[in-house]
């Protein structure tokens, strides 16, 4: 199945589940996840009505990233302080900021080159162990940490929930996000939900999605 193809059935099941919830398929923004996809079916993406693409890696990022091509680029994934220099004035959107040191150089930079970057709050939902993210009670002591530096906006927050885990998981980032919402009036994004859970994640407010799998394929054949 073509990219284009994969691209309309998500979209199909994107508007399926905002009827079911009763909300308006033009609230979803997606952001296709590119881990291990090669830059020339990246690059296929504006052609199928995707603009804005989701590196894990900033290798990665770094390699396929270019300023004439008409994608938007964020950074969903773990981001070391030391390799915030490799994206900062070229990414849209940061959505993995964990931590208020990341947050700190990301703005030291951003004042530097004299702009602004706009930043997701990431929370580990779930306290797991093997992921990054501020716990969720810390949620608040982030997002005004975030807030009082200059060089950075914050947008909303993100997280990834347990694979397979019920609605609670979601229920409560929603509840997170419009906590926030109501004390930091530049908040308006909630980014959960990825190839396996993007309807469950668009049932419980998600206002942007991150899938892979169901665009790309498995990608097992790649490094």
């Amino acid at each position: 199945m073509s990219l284009k193809d994969n691209v309309m059935r998500l979209r199909e099941r994107i508007s399926a589940a905002c009827a079911a919830s009763g909300r308006d398929e033009s609230e979803i923004e997606i952001v296709a996840a590119t881990k291990c996809v090669p830059l020339e079916i990246v690059n296929e993406l504006p052609e199928c009505g995707i603009y804005t693409a989701g590196e894990n890696r900033v290798q990665e990022f770094v390699r396929k990233y270019s300023e004439h091509s008409p994608l938007t680029w964020h950074i969903i994934g773990a981001l070391q302080t030391n390799k915030v220099k490799y994206v900062v004035g070229k990414v849209k959107l940061i959505q993995s900021v964990d931590r208020s040191s990341l947050a700190e150089e990301i703005s030291r930079l951003s004042e530097r080159k004299g702009i602004i970057t706009d930043v997701l709050a990431e929370i580990n939902i779930c306290g797991e162990e093997n992921k990054s993210g501020a716990l969720p009670e810390m949620a608040e002591e982030l997002a005004a940490r975030i807030n009082s530096l200059g060089g950075v906006r914050l947008k909303g927050i993100m997280c990834v929930p347990p694979v397979g885990a019920d609605g609670k998981p979601y229920e409560r980032m929603y509840g997170i996000f419009e906590r926030l919402k109501k004390n930091f009036p530049s908040i308006n994004t909630l980014s959960v939900g990825m190839s396996n859970d993007f309807e469950l994640a668009i049932r419980n407010g998600s206002t942007m999605i991150r899938p892979g799998r169901i665009l790309f394929g498995e990608r097992t054949y790649l490094k």
